[in-house]
């Protein structure tokens, strides 16, 4: 977020190795992020990939994609 001078820290989002974000909305005003998780500090490529949803404040887990 801007604070003004600088961007301040809103939300952290735990990733697995994330190879893209992003950033989508519809036309209903919904907004969401969508996270591409790559792998695993275990080297598991098997991961899901996650939708966070806008909730006003801070993306809220909202679906995850295998």
């Amino acid at each position: 977020r801007w604070n003004g001078t600088g961007f301040a820290l809103l939300q952290t989002i735990p990733t697995h190795g994330a190879s893209d974000w992003e950033f989508f909305a519809l036309a209903d005003g919904s907004r969401y992020l969508a996270v591409a998780n790559h792998l695993t500090t275990s080297g598991n490529w098997n991961i899901n990939s996650i939708i966070y949803r806008w909730t006003g404040t801070a993306f809220a887990e909202f679906q995850t994609i295998a």
